[in-house]
């Protein structure tokens, strides 16, 4: 059930980035601590530009990976009850598994943000950029993707803009 006014509070109160932040602080699965992640970003502000927090996005996606993702998201928040903590059955409020981060192209900047994958137990961490690389075969959507990363994010004045990567934290 949707409260109206609880939600209208909370959206007029909070930045799309902080609903984001509140739903990675309420996980903490294997080796995966959200409040640790968030209180590093937090921390590190000019690290990084935005995140999300989902299952995991492939494209294009022959297999149905990325909706199967999407579905399972929906029938997890479509069946999710709170239980009081003495209750055997919990339920996960959101089942993300992966941060998408978005960032400016620079070296040590890059390597500041993959030292935290390290320190936050990430499985896997990945970095795209505005490059295609070689024997790449799905081409034309890396080659949209390139296109998007180089100067895709705005400066502080008009018309400054600089490239960007995105960085991928996974946890199994």
């Amino acid at each position: 059930m949707l409260d109206i006014d609880k939600i209208e509070a909370i959206a007029q109160a909070n930045t799309p980035q902080e609903l984001m932040a509140a739903l990675v602080w309420q996980r903490r699965f294997n080796e995966f601590d959200g409040p640790e992640v968030i209180t590093d970003l937090a921390q590190q502000p000019h690290l990084w530009k935005s995140f999300l927090f989902t299952k995991p996005i492939y494209a294009p996606d022959r297999d149905g990976l990325s909706l199967n993702g999407v579905l399972e998201t929906l029938l997890t928040m479509a069946n999710y009850r709170p239980m009081p903590e003495t209750s055997l059955m919990h339920f996960v409020p959101y089942p993300a598994d992966t941060l998408y981060l978005l960032t400016e192209n620079r070296d040590v900047t890059v390597a500041q943000l993959m030292d935290l994958g390290k320190k936050w137990r990430a499985d896997v961490v990945d970095v795209y950029g505005g490059t295609i690389p070689e024997g790449e075969e799905d081409w034309e959507f890396r080659e949209y993707f390139a296109m998007r990363l180089r100067r895709g994010l705005w400066g502080e004045t008009l018309g400054d803009k600089s490239e960007a990567v995105l960085i991928c934290y996974w946890w199994d």
